[in-house]
């Protein structure tokens, strides 16, 4: 079987703990040897137990906000691919020609994410449960659109949002059988 070329969430989580494995075994890799950059080399060689702990506190923060930052691209590109298939497709998909309709004054311009996700939840309004999810979605991707900004001095944990999209993603598969989002 073939990995999608876009990740998906779960590649995006699987990709989270491996570098952040290797983020963790950094220092005994030198200890052992390892085959490293120079750069990294260059920087870790020499580092006394605070200046690691620093180092990798430091390191660790901005793991979790790239990782965090790829968990979202990999969510919206799972969103707006479904979107495309849906608002351009003649087979027959749930609430098609809601989505074409939100698609024509685009003009096959850029539809925000916004507008997906607000359509979804007009289309599901007998399903509130799911409306609250995808309202919980689309609270995380302001919160998204802050930390793409830098307007928020603290990062967003990957976990807590992947854990997020997962149970939102497991809810809208429930309630639209042909969602083929992230």
């Amino acid at each position: 079987m073939t990995s999608p070329v876009f990740p998906d969430i779960d590649g995006a989580l699987n990709w989270y703990v491996a570098t952040k494995d290797g983020l963790f075994g950094l220092r005994e890799a030198i200890r052992c040897g390892a085959a490293l950059s120079d750069a990294t080399l260059d920087e870790l060689f020499g580092m006394t137990q605070a200046q690691w702990k620093t180092y990798y506190r430091k390191q660790a923060a901005k793991h979790e906000m790239f990782a965090a930052l790829a968990l979202f691209a990999a969510c919206e590109g799972g969103v707006r691919r479904d979107f495309e298939w849906r608002s351009n497709g003649g087979f027959g998909q749930a609430h098609q020609d809601r989505f074409r309709k939100l698609r024509a004054p685009a003009n096959n311009a850029h539809v925000s994410l916004t507008s997906i996700l607000e359509g979804w939840m007009a289309a599901e309004r007998n399903n509130r449960w799911l409306r609250q999810h995808l309202a919980r979605l689309l609270e995380l991707f302001r919160q998204r659109n802050d930390l793409a900004h830098g307007r928020v001095l603290q990062g967003i944990a990957f976990e807590p949002v992947y854990e997020s999209m997962h149970l939102t993603r497991e809810k809208w598969r429930a309630a639209v059988s042909d969602f083929r989002g992230y």
